[in-house]
Order: C-alpha cells, then sequence, then structure tokens
C-alpha cells in the first residue's frame, strides 16, 4: 500500500474505475477496483496527516471508503487487507466520534470474521475485544454530549480537548471551517509551531462564521507545551 505514486491522482483514477461498477460480483478485475478506491483512500489519508493538509478530506475519505469496503467484506480473500486498511484508517480519523464509531464497527466486523475462519488475529495491536471497548467508550461520550451533559465527557487520552469536539454540531461543521483554516494557511510553512497558527485560525473561523465557540488544545492544557 506504501508505493510512491501520485496518491491524489492515482485515487482519482481509481473512482472512476470503480463508478462504472454500480455493484460488486464476484469478478476480480471488479473486486480489484474497488479496492484500489478503499487502499487510495487509505494512503490519501495518512498522506494529509503526514503533509499537515487537506486533513478536512479525510472524513470523506473515511466515508468513500466505507461504501468501497463494505461490499468487499463477503470476500473472505479481502478479510485480511480490509483489516489492515480499516486499522490505518481509524488512525488517521480525529475529531469525529460518530463516523469513528461507524468504521470501528465495520473494522470489528471484519476482525471478527477472520478470527473466526482461520483464528488469525488482524493485528497484534487491535484485538477484536479491544475495538468493541473502544465503540463502547466512544459511544458513552456521544450519548452525554447529545443530552447536554459535556461537563461529565471523560478524557480519551493524555490531551484534553474541548468537550463541544463531542457535538453533532461539530461534526457538522468542523471539516467545512478546516477547509477554510487550510486556505488562509497554504503558505504557512509545517513544522513546528504549525499547530498554534492552526488553532487560532481554527477558533476564529468556527467563532467568525459558524457562531461555534471552541477552545484549542493549548487553552485546555495551559502546563503543556505544544511544539
Amino acid at each position: 500500500m506504501d508505493q510512491e505514486i501520485d496518491i491524489r491522482k492515482e485515487l482519482e483514477a481509481a473512482r472512476t474505475r470503480a463508478a462504472k461498477i454500480p455493484k460488486l460480483t464476484g469478478d476480480s478485475d471488479e473486486i480489484n477496483a474497488y479496492w484500489e478506491v478503499a487502499c487510495g483512500d487509505v494512503l490519501a489519508a495518512e498522506l494529509a496527516i503526514r503533509e499537515q493538509n487537506w486533513q478536512w478530506e479525510i472524513a470523506d475519505l473515511t466515508r468513500e471508503f466505507l461504501h468501497y469496503a463494505r461490499p468487499l467484506e463477503k470476500h473472505d480473500s479481502m478479510l485480511d487487507l480490509l483489516c489492515q486498511a480499516a486499522s490505518r484508517m481509524a488512525k488517521t480519523l480525529y475529531e469525529h466520534p460518530r463516523l469513528k464509531v461507524e468504521l470501528l464497527k465495520f473494522y470489528l466486523s471484519v476482525a471478527q470474521r477472520l478470527e473466526n475462519l482461520n483464528g488469525d488475529k488482524c493485528d497484534k495491536h487491535d484485538d477484536p475485544d479491544d475495538i468493541a471497548m473502544e465503540i463502547d467508550e466512544l459511544n458513552h461520550n456521544i450519548a452525554l454530549a447529545d443530552n447536554g451533559k459535556l461537563d461529565e465527557i471523560s478524557a480519551t487520552g493524555h490531551i484534553k480537548h474541548d468537550p463541544v469536539e463531542w457535538t453533532a454540531r461539530w461534526e457538522e461543521i468542523i471539516d467545512k471551517a478546516d477547509k477554510i483554516v487550510y486556505e488562509r494557511l497554504a503558505d504557512h510553512p509545517r513544522g513546528m509551531g504549525f499547530c498554534h497558527a492552526f488553532w487560532y485560525e481554527r477558533s476564529e473561523v468556527l467563532e467568525k462564521e459558524f457562531g461555534f465557540a471552541w477552545r484549542s488544545p493549548a487553552i485546555m492544557n495551559p502546563r503543556v507545551m505544544f511544539d
């Protein structure tokens, strides 16, 4: 999955090929066409993370991944590849808890099928029980957010985040906001210090364009040094 290619260009070509196949059959060429899109989505998401760019596209890449990966799940020969791909995609998806649950449920289904099929673990770091536990933790905080109990939301890592990131409204607007942010920072050098410029612009855009108040990780963690 990590060949040196123009990932975004190849993904567009794969989309064109897959779009001509409205319903997947057992034909190997059709299976490969679907897999090329799913694989390309993972690679494009990972590229966005590495280059600190286009990250607002990752949610849509995840949705597209699920669209093409789900029909592949019924083909046992694809389970190991799908399991690896779902694991990698999950590691790129942040700030979209409801979509993350959807992705993890697919990942769990594939992992369980693979284990039941031949006793293999999908990934030594991702036991099906651990995936199920993460789903439960996400659903717990989502339920609290949906009921307006933001103060009761528990942290899911060492760094505190504004609980508003668990709300449905956040998921509806954050990619639109971040697209604007990345456009504003198009000429800003990536690397050390970029997170502060990004958080400042994000806060400005969320407040002025969407009427949404958000506290950055720097504000939420005053004793932590971010670079």
